[in-house]
């Protein structure tokens, strides 16, 4: 008989919170190669103390896919692909890399570094060089602001692209972030930055990563950025000074920027190549006057003006009529901004387009990019030309008051 639910094992279950919390947060796998007798020991001691409570072994497909990639002339011959797996295979459990994942006590067979990294790029051959991919592969990425930002991380690691991350934000997950950021939500509640660490890590645990969780401050770009230099930074926070500061430190250590925004259905990628010789390039394109600059980075600039500020970022010509009037609601209807998923994920795939291009030293002008689906679909506009001369009037009394 199954046993009954009452609210005493409810609360019960609720108060042993410390594999829930080991779920949220994230530390740095264990790696462990087994061809010597101390890595045995280490890994039998996890068995021993109940750390691990989860095994996974694809080393059938591991050794399928490995053989695909070196021998692909032979992918119809089942002889060749039957002895090339058992030379694997008879390998036992030195055949591959074993990772431990604290978070969900699992010990999962990787293939070796280098197996993994050109299995996961095998696809981006011919369109991607192998001298390409491994400039990709050694780069350092910050990318700061996990909502976009997520989407960015994501997109960088699946095409290869950085074997070191910087990410930072001090926001955990809430319910409202799950229409664009792709966690499940067994993941509400965990801070960003370890959420998508263990997405990466999952995927690729030898990319090395370094977390701020309480975001990015001066601190942070003076120490930790600085030591170890991004050769690219990703601009996603929403704090105005901030962005400000990230613009000057980008500027003065000669790094290029790349900022994706999110306009409804549009997404607007800024690029600012600060890294280029004799560079012209100025913070936000000039948009911002330096005086402006000053006054955000000195906290001395009231909330309206910060509004008139973000309007000229944007651009007010980029936004739609909903977009305008869901800002004019902020604090009353609204507790923020809306942002839609679908954007999101477009600014994340352009972002690392932008981000190899550059690595790849090929041409990648400061400026902006408008990316959006009404003029490629032919879409119709959700609202009459009408509302949207009304919505924008209203903003333009209420800006001017």
């Amino acid at each position: 008989m199954e046993q009954e639910i009452t609210n005493s094992n409810i609360e019960r279950h609720l108060k042993s919170q410390e594999y829930e919390n080991n779920l949220k947060s994230w530390a740095k796998p264990r790696l462990f190669k087994l061809d010597n007798d101390n890595s045995l020991r280490q890994l039998d001691s996890l068995f021993e103390d109940g750390e691990i409570r989860t095994v996974v072994d694809n080393a059938a497909s591991i050794s399928n896919d490995l053989f695909e990639l070196q021998y692909p002339s032979d992918k119809d011959d089942e002889i060749a692909r039957e002895q090339f797996n058992i030379r694997n295979l008879d390998l036992g459990v030195s055949f591959g890399t074993w990772v431990y994942f604290p978070w969900s006590k699992s010990l999962v067979r990787f293939p070796d570094k280098e197996d993994l990294r050109s299995l996961r790029t095998s696809r981006n051959r011919a369109l991607i060089t192998e001298e390409e991919q491994k400039k990709l592969y050694d780069s350092t990425i910050a990318v700061f602001g996990l909502s976009v930002g997520s989407n960015v991380v994501e997109r960088l690691v699946s095409s290869g692209i950085g074997g070191k991350l910087i990410i930072g934000d001090m926001d955990t997950i809430e319910p409202s972030n799950l229409n664009r950021i792709n966690n499940s939500f067994l993941t509400v509640g965990a801070k960003k930055v370890h959420a998508l660490g263990q997405k990466i890590s999952e995927i690729d645990p030898y990319i090395e990563q370094i977390h701020l969780e309480n975001g990015v401050s001066q601190v942070e770009l003076d120490g930790i950025v600085t030591a170890n230099k991004p050769d690219v930074i990703v601009d996603e926070i929403d704090d105005l000074t901030m962005k400000v500061e990230l613009r000057s430190y980008a500027q003065q250590n000669g790094i290029p920027l790349i900022m994706a925004t999110d306009v409804g259905d549009k997404s607007l990628i800024d690029v600012e190549r600060y890294d280029l010789p004799k560079s012209k390039t100025k913070p936000f394109h000039g948009k911002i006057s330096q005086k402006n600059l000053d006054l955000i980075k000195g906290g001395k600039i009231s909330e309206q003006e910060r509004a008139k500020i973000l309007v000229k970022i944007v651009g007010l010509t980029n936004t739609t009529p909903r977009l305008v009037e869901s800002a004019m609601k902020q604090g009353t209807e609204l507790a923020g901004l809306p942002q839609l998923g679908s954007t999101a994920t477009i600014g994340g795939a352009f972002v690392t387009i932008a981000t190899r291009e550059i690595l790849l030293g090929r041409k990648m002008k400061s400026g902006r990019s408008i990316v959006g689906p009404k003029n490629i679909l032919d879409l119709e506009s959700p609202t009459k030309l009408w509302y949207g001369v009304k919505t924008l009037g209203k903003f333009a009394l209420k800006k001017s008051n």
